[in-house]
């Protein structure tokens, strides 16, 4: 999920960043093409093998270790939320449902290798790993550890939080298609992640949940009416609303429903396109420092991110 973030912030310290990349134009074709050649899980090698023929020959630069370790945090905090799931509390996850956690699990190990291959090859120290003892994600829910459709709900809103993070970023690389490109399909992958989940707590039928959409949605009541007031924090904890409200700068909330300063309910007449439908035709994006208040909220103190 962090992808588009760590080639953002590289960007901050490194204008060249581009310029580096792109005269390796034949391998900026095999990354476009690479996921029709390789597993999803091996892919964020491929991005490492770029960024180390670009750094090479450069000295490490602080603020581009220190950024690509923040991320690594962020990687630990949801390997470490599956991991613990399938190998301490292995009864907690249905049988048939244990290929798909980890399959998730996998993918955020794959993660995790990429920035430590890649802080290694710019010449930094990655953060040494953090356990599941640094976290604690029954601040959110009690249960998360002993029921499992609020382990699924608790995943959902750790898989759109990343979502949103990653679309922050995709701003500062318009522009820059070749990265854009390969950067969005690995977003559209955690994107799946979300709607797969989804649709593992729709199939629960769990009570004040069973309207739950694919995607992030306006809450709805059992028999399908909008609950009043307005609210997308579907997973019905809510501890988790700071995922899915707006930054404090912008207005750019999951229920809103003005985009490029047209309002879409009601458009052009069509009288069924109300608040609800309107509100879920897009996914907004959250800020660096919401997400950082968001992710807090799964973060012991003494390892809170500031």
């Amino acid at each position: 999920m962090n992808i588009l973030n760590i080639l953002n912030e590289i960007e901050k310290v490194d204008g060249e960043i581009y310029e580096r990349l792109n005269p390796r134009r034949s391998a900026i074709k095999d990354f476009l093409n690479v996921g029709k050649k390789i597993s999803i899980a091996a892919l964020p090698l491929a991005l490492s093998s770029m960024l180390q023929k670009a750094y090479g020959q450069t000295a490490p630069n602080t603020a581009v270790i220190d950024a690509l370790n923040l991320a690594l945090v962020l990687e630990y905090m949801e390997f470490q939320f599956y991991n613990n799931a399938l190998t301490v509390t292995p009864n907690l996850i249905p049988d048939a449902d244990k290929p798909v956690i980890t399959t998730l699990r996998d993918h955020e190990q794959a993660h995790i290798n990429l920035l430590t291959k890649t802080i290694t090859d710019l010449g930094g120290t990655a953060k040494a790993v953090m356990p599941y003892a640094n976290f604690d994600y029954t601040k959110v829910n009690a249960n998360v550890n002993t029921n499992y459709g609020t382990f699924l709900r608790t995943a959902v809103v750790l898989e759109d939080l990343g979502v949103r993070a990653y679309k922050g970023q995709a701003i500062s690389l318009i522009g820059n298609n070749a990265v854009l490109s390969a950067a969005v399909r690995i977003h559209s992958v955690e994107a799946r992640h979300s709607a797969q989940l989804r649709l593992m707590v729709n199939k629960l039928q769990v009570a004040t949940l069973k309207q739950l959409r694919p995607w992030i949605g306006v809450r709805r009541n059992d028999d399908g009416t909008a609950v009043v007031p307005t609210t997308t924090n579907d997973s019905m904890i809510g501890a988790l609303s700071p995922v899915y409200d707006k930054d404090s700068t912008v207005a750019n909330s999951e229920t809103k429903t003005i985009q490029a300063g047209m309002e879409l309910t009601g458009i052009n007449g069509f009288t069924e396109i109300t608040v609800e439908p309107a509100a879920e035709c897009f996914d907004e994006y959250l800020l660096t420092a919401t997400v950082k208040t968001a992710a807090n909220l799964f973060i012991k103190a003494a390892f809170q991110l500031t």
